[in-house]
């Protein structure tokens, strides 16, 4: 194809490149030689790829017209148009369908050959939310980062791609729905899990304060190498590996690998566990822990921090909004980045403690060799058993569930339905690995993680070699790091040990000021929600009474700013959200879901309503939390510490077991 209209196609790609550098990269570097140009019978220029017209050779504007009303002929909050076409369609899309819009384009050439036909400039100036995409990983980036549980996704593909590639409809159909599971099961799992969250911080108030907060070594190691250390499968061929070098790096496990790293003559540094069930077997089954140094996580069981142990730090992730209040009330003032699993929360410990480069081994994320999990770890009977149709099965989740204490969602099918396999990119590049839709959600969370390792100049290397690989960081041999790296003796046990042992202890008075201050807090914007709820109780007869469109905006304007006084002072509190949260999550979500099918002013007022109504709840649930933390300052009988918590709390934990079990189980831990 001639290139006729090099000046409209650079502006397209500046217009682009505003929203995606590697795409306006890859548009000048691609070839349009097999797209065609054609000379319709009206004199209209439309491209041709192998006889196939991308758009209509009489009037391709009026066609673009008819193809944007048959994409919004159903509402959609975000809308896949498969297939750029001529792009005439979007334009006219935008005035019935003002949402987000992600245009993925499998062929690179036609988007190109397109965008010196058409001017986008005008398009990406006006709308915000409009995507480009021409690569399947591409195209998971954009959609996850804008998916919410609650949105409606609609498909169009384009008649032209219909005919030239249906297999790349079908493959962004796949994406599109494991995209959404794995959304789905990362926002259950957070929005079902915190308040549960929320209460066993508040029990663990004086095992917190009696322990030194991870920030206590931040910068300790500063361009020292770690290990962390996870349960996957391949960890088993770098045991011997890693024996030799736990003078040479900080080494990380995390729980469920203690008794693996001990069989193996090796002393983890730090043993991370976050869970906020009875996990301690983790640890106690090792046998004696007299010489662990432990890392629990502010929102772990009681029981873990009761293992005894020759040290313990309290890990406090930044998206931990309790911990964090409990952290800085106790003058705390760094925490970790934290992460989905504990595996990620350890790497962001190595981060804080200054540690670079950090190698990740037994991080597979997928089914290596038939195992979910590495031998001799804490699960290491879990099996996966693949069935004929392409699902598997993971056998003994029901033997799981007993050393948790827990009734396993599925019982009577070795405690978990069959799931379905995902397949993703493995280790050694090539190759496909199969796993499932929660490993395959922490693949997505280690994006985040690797992209902030590349901001901050520090290396994040996966060393597992095996199962899946990781987006965003680099994979080396774990040999070939340890030959680059560790190769410098030091001290990591002695050095955590000296900061561990200077620490004071802390008690209820430490917190009294801070506690007395979130009461007031609690007070301001319990007052401001009692107005709000009682504004809006006579917002509706006020409506109904409007002698106009006039009044009734004034009516709404005026909710609105009892509203957004609402919402300031919940922003200005972020630890009262953790409590706010879960009643509003669906309330939210129902809203997304309606908000472009013009909803009626009663409907914004009862929204309203809701929100106040919303933040008073939490507000008691927030008073009552204080109390939880002040009373787990109280001595607690040492038999009742061998049962793994106080009995203050064993209601509650028997109601919120009922909820969450099958929460917990969506997502074995890695």
């Amino acid at each position: 194809m001639k290139l006729e209209s090099q000046a409209v196609f650079k502006k397209n790609v500046a217009a682009i490149r505003k929203r995606s550098l590697d795409l306006a990269d890859a548009l000048l570097e691609a070839s349009i030689d097999g797209i065609e140009e054609e000379v319709g019978p009206r004199g209209a220029r439309i491209l041709t790829e192998r006889g196939v017209r991308l758009g209509s050779a009489y009037d391709p504007v009026r066609e673009g017209q008819q193809i944007a009303e048959r994409m919004a002929a159903e509402p959609a909050d975000i809308m896949i148009a498969v297939g750029f076409g001529l792009g005439e369609q979007f334009e006219p899309f935008y005035e019935l369908n003002p949402g987000t819009l992600i245009i993925f384009e499998p062929s690179i050439e036609r988007l190109k050959a397109a965008l010196h036909r058409i001017s986008i400039v005008n398009l990406c100036a006006k709308h915000k939310d409009l995507f480009f995409a021409t690569g399947l990983d591409q195209f998971n980036r954009l959609l996850s980062a804008r998916y919410t549980p609650g949105l409606r996704v609609r498909v169009f593909p384009h008649p032209a791609v219909m005919r030239l590639d249906q297999s790349a409809v079908a493959r962004v159909v796949d994406t599109i729905r494991d995209t959404k599971e794995v959304v789905d099961v990362q926002r259950l799992t957070s929005i079902e899990m915190l308040m549960p969250w929320a209460w066993v911080t508040a029990r663990n108030g004086r095992r917190i304060a009696e322990s030194p907060q991870l920030g206590e070594l931040a910068g300790v190691f500063d361009g020292k190498p770690a290990v962390v250390v996870a349960a996957g499968p391949s960890l088993d061929k770098q045991l011997p590996l890693l024996r030799e070098i736990q003078d040479k790096a900080v080494i990380i496990g995390i729980g469920q690998t203690a008794k693996a790293l001990r069989r193996a003559g090796i002393e983890p540094h730090l043993i991370h566990v976050l869970e906020s069930r009875d996990v301690s077997h983790q640890l106690t089954d090792v046998g004696d822990t007299t010489s662990m140094i432990t890392a629990p996580s502010a929102d772990a069981d009681p029981a873990i921090f009761d293992v005894p142990c020759r040290a313990r730090f309290t890990v406090t992730p930044a998206g931990g909004a309790l911990g964090v209040w409990i952290g800085k009330a106790g003058g705390e003032k760094n925490f970790s980045m934290g992460g989905g699993t504990v595996a990620q929360g350890a790497v962001g410990m190595a981060d804080m403690l200054g540690c670079d480069p950090i190698a990740l081994i037994g991080q597979d994320l997928a089914f290596t060799d038939g195992r979910a999990y590495a031998k001799d770890s804490a699960y290491d009977f879990v099996e996966v058993e693949n069935e004929e149709n392409g699902d598997f099965r993971f056998r003994g989740m029901n033997k799981k569930a007993g050393l948790l204490k827990e009734t396993a969602p599925d019982p009577e099918n070795d405690g978990m339905k069959n799931q379905r396999v995902v397949w993703v990119d493995g280790w050694n590049e090539g190759e496909k690995v199969a796993t499932w839709k929660a490993y395959a959600s922490f693949l997505e969370q280690y994006r985040e993680i690797g992209l902030h390792f590349r901001n901050t100049g520090h290396n994040l290397i996966n060393c597992t070699e095996g199962g899946a690989r990781i987006p965003e960081i680099e994979h080396l041999a774990f040999a070939s790091f340890i030959e680059t790296y560790a190769s410098e003796s030091f001290d990591p046990r002695g050095m955590i040990l000296d900061v561990h042992d200077r620490y004071v202890k802390k008690g209820l008075s430490d917190y009294a000021e801070a506690v007395a201050d979130a009461r007031k807090l609690l007070d301001r914007v319990e007052s401001e929600a009692k107005k709000g709820t009682r504004f809006a109780k006579k917002t509706r007869d006020k409506l109904l009474n409007a002698k106009n469109d006039q009044q009734r905006v004034e009516i709404l304007r005026g909710l609105a700013r009892h509203e957004k006084r609402v919402r300031v002072q919940l922003e200005r509190i972020p630890w009262l959200d953790m409590l706010v949260q879960p009643e509003i999550y669906n309330a939210i979500a129902a809203v997304r879901r309606t908000e472009r099918q013009d909803p009626t002013d009663e409907d914004l007022a009862d929204e309203s309503a809701f929100l106040f109504q919303a933040a008073q709840n939490g507000i008691r649930r927030a008073r009552s939390w204080f109390e939880a933390f002040e009373k787990s300052f109280e001595e607690v009988p040492p038999d009742v510490i061998r049962r793994g918590g106080s009995d203050v709390f064993k209601k509650e934990r028997s109601d919120a077991k009922q909820d969450i079990a099958a929460v917990r189980y969506a997502a074995p831990p890695s």
